[in-house]
């Protein structure tokens, strides 16, 4: 399978960059040109390299520009050949009340969050839309659960999977589907204020109905079924994977 994969340089990217190369062609792409270079060297240098199946390459892009995406599709399609199923891992945390949030802050929370996953949309249309495809978009469990702060990641996520429901309606006739992956507190380099405190990490815990937070790897299993042709018959859908957060009390 030919996967190309946004926001590869963060926790759950990477964790997922590595572990999908073993048996998928991987394009792999991060807003950091030196951080993308140097995971691709391992990956290929650590996995490809003993399998020659596969292989992976990359590129630097903006999620929040139309146009870096569109050349971003160009270079993977070239690439890769063609390409079965994209995967939006961009994402940012900002725990502000809405009263202190300035307008600058909530149109970048909007921009990384949700631009990005339209631009996607527009930009992968004319690679699947012969042969279908699957996109995999990252909400949050913040978008289901009130939590004091969240308002602009919150309605952001929130619109992350809407926009996956929505889209999933409009593109099924062209065998593309679309679903959304919702995680809880897990533990990235996004979230290390919050790991670092220990009174905000047993907090946080005590939110999650499994008193534990996340780790990358806990997204492996999800995205890979979804990614599988025998869930050819789920759409529109978003995964809480999040420890009981959104549902245990």
């Amino acid at each position: 399978m030919n996967i190309v994969l946004f926001g590869a340089t963060g926790g759950i990217g990477k964790c997922l960059s590595y572990d999908l190369v073993k048996d998928n062609n991987l394009f792999i792409g991060s807003r950091n040109l030196n951080q993308i270079d140097d995971l691709m060297l391992d990956i290929n240098d650590k996995i490809v390299s003993d399998n020659l199946n596969y292989k992976c390459s990359g590129d630097c892009v903006d999620v929040t520009d139309f146009n870096s995406i569109s050349l971003f599709f160009e270079k993977a399609n070239e690439f890769l050949g063609s390409i079965d199923c994209i995967i939006n891992c961009v994402g940012s945390l900002l725990l502000k009340p809405a009263h202190l949030l300035s307008e600058v802050e909530i149109i970048d929370t909007y921009k990384t969050n949700v631009f990005s996953c339209f631009g996607i949309l527009k930009h992968s249309f004319p690679y699947l839309k012969n042969n279908g495809g699957k996109i995999i978009f990252f909400s949050s469990s913040a978008s289901k659960v009130g939590l004091k702060n969240h308002e602009a990641i919150s309605s952001a996520k929130a619109a992350v999977s809407s926009l996956a429901l929505s889209s999933a309606s409009t593109y099924s006739r062209y065998g593309i589907r679309v679903n959304a992956v919702a995680p809880g507190l897990v533990d990235t380099g996004l979230t290390k204020n919050i790991i670092n405190n220990k009174m905000s990490l047993e907090y946080s815990k005590k939110l999650h109905g499994l008193n534990k937070i996340g780790n990358p790897e806990n997204f492996i299993p999800i995205i890979r079924s979804l990614i599988d042709d025998r869930s050819d018959w789920i759409s529109g859908q978003t995964f809480f994977i999040d420890g009981g957060l959104s549902n245990i009390k």
